[in-house]
């Protein structure tokens, strides 16, 4: 996207958010901050698309098939089976062993001993390792998925005129 567009869209979009009041007070209006947020993503949205239809053409591939390839991806790495499913549900079980480990460390160890904070550190280096090792074991489904993502691409048509 040209940068001329995004500061349109910007400019556009902070003319519409009220400004605050010039005696100094803050108002907190969630509402406000609400319909802000919503009009951000609305934004990156548009944005999104405007770029993936650039980014088929520069390729010079049809843009539905593009975006048909994406939602492959997005189906590769999401489905049931695919790794960034199977990453978050890794690093559940590291956050519920690291809770239940500071949990014993806190049932045996009185506050502010020194014992007690070995032990705790010890439960959060091993949660570290569990999460490392959960993306470790990811990668190599990511890395198919992309590569399928790539071969989608290449075997697309060029766009019709």
């Amino acid at each position: 996207m040209k940068a001329s567009m995004l500061t349109t869209i910007l400019a556009v979009a902070l003319a519409e958010v009220p400004l605050a009041p010039v005696n100094g007070a803050v108002v907190n209006d969630p509402q406000c901050v609400g319909q802000a947020a919503h009009e951000l993503h609305v934004c990156k949205q548009t944005c999104r698309e405007q770029f993936q239809t650039s980014k088929d053409l520069c390729r010079n591939i049809d843009h539905d098939c593009g975006e048909t390839c994406r939602a492959g991806l997005d189906a590769c790495l999401d489905g049931p089976d695919g790794p960034l499913t199977q990453f978050e549900a890794c690093r559940l079980v590291c956050s519920d062993t690291l809770a239940t480990a500071v949990q014993d460390c806190r049932d045996r160890n009185a506050a502010g001993t020194p014992e007690r904070d070995q032990c705790i550190d010890g439960a959060q280096v091993a949660a570290f390792v569990c999460r490392d090792n959960c993306r470790e074991a990811a990668r190599s489904g990511i890395v198919h998925c992309r590569v399928a993502l790539r071969a989608c691409i290449v075997a697309c048509p060029p766009p019709a005129d």
